[in-house]
């Protein structure tokens, strides 16, 4: 039956509402240019301020990256040219200097490792924090640490003494006495012979050399700042161990970057005036002290120990899944 009225149509009760897939990937992408638009803000306003520090640090490097092949050249030639001018010279002592007592000797040529191993440490520290895998990196820099130390102990401590006191010699006018070198020279006009093998040469070149390998870190600080703040790429041709950084890795990293750098920078700085100090004491050590063997054995096993621990025993060690990555 026709009543003339239109037939009932169901409309949709939701019309004319936004429906919410699409507005939630408008917010989503609002919040990305938000996040990109902090990150060029970041950049600007860092731009001007690190540079100080990067500058810096590029250009005191270069005293502890000289290409080790060369400063080994070094420290024979020194130890093989100094010894000769000392045999022929009788170069007169600057007490406050090159003497026994002096305050660079009893100071810091006698605590050299201990002074070493906490501004290294101080350096890898703070540096450690702008790594992504901060575990990792920690149980290999303890380890570096630990194996270091116990090459010094090794060799300062135990070896060193024990070779010195099997050569000695107590001489007392026509007597040979066996007398340890304490009780022999506690007297006059007795004389102590031994080849006493130079505890400063080895110690101050092991120094150096650790250092040397440890401030490598300095070009991925270097690299870093320029990735977050710059124009550099995730290519990192100068070391193949650096991580791979995601977004939400370098979020974290252009927070912290700014408030560590001075400090990774100052701690740098230190070791690179402690590794000059270090050389300028190895040529006092050479112009005055000791002979040409005991200078020159002193120094082999300085390099051979940090060759066989940085270039054998490091690499195989973090290979193994418990100090890898």
């Amino acid at each position: 039956m026709n009543t003339g009225q239109e037939p009932y149509t169901m409309r949709p009760v939701l019309s004319g509402i936004t429906p919410r897939r699409p507005l939630r990937q408008e917010m989503v992408v609002l919040q990305s240019a938000y996040e990109l638009d902090g990150i060029e803000e970041g950049k600007k306003n860092y731009s001007s301020s690190p540079s100080i520090w990067e500058q810096t640090v590029s250009w005191c490097r270069h005293h502890l990256h000289i290409p080790f092949t060369f400063k080994v050249a070094y420290y024979i030639t020194t130890c093989l040219l100094f010894s000769t001018i000392r045999y022929y010279v009788d170069l007169p002592h600057i007490e406050a200097i090159t003497g026994r007592q002096s305050i660079l000797n009893q100071v810091f040529v006698k605590k050299a490792w201990g002074i070493t191993l906490v501004v290294f440490s101080l350096y890898r520290i703070t540096s450690l924090f702008l790594r992504p895998k901060l575990r990792v990196d920690l149980k290999q820099f303890l380890v570096r640490s630990a194996v270091t130390t116990l090459c010094f102990f090794f060799w300062c401590q135990a070896i060193f003494p024990v070779i010195d006191d099997f050569s000695s010699t107590c001489i007392a006018g026509n007597q040979t006495l066996a007398l340890s070198k304490y009780k022999c020279l506690s007297k006059e006009g007795r004389e102590y012979l031994s080849f006493d093998i130079s505890g400063h040469a080895f110690l101050l070149t092991f120094c150096v050399l650790v250092m040397m390998d440890e401030s490598k870190e300095i070009l991925y600080f270097l690299w870093l700042g320029q990735w977050l703040f710059g124009e550099a790429t995730q290519d990192k041709t100068e070391d193949s161990t650096w991580p791979t950084l995601d977004e939400k890795a370098a979020k974290s990293l252009r927070k912290w970057f700014p408030l560590l750098s001075p400090l990774v920078a100052i701690t740098f700085l230190i070791m690179c005036a402690l590794a000059l100090l270090w050389d300028f004491m190895i040529l006092i050590t050479t112009l005055y002290y000791h002979s040409f063997a005991e200078k020159g054995v002193g120094t082999a096993i300085a390099l051979l120990s940090w060759g066989l621990i940085y270039r054998a025993a490091f690499p195989w060690l973090f290979k193994l899944r418990v100090l890898g990555t």
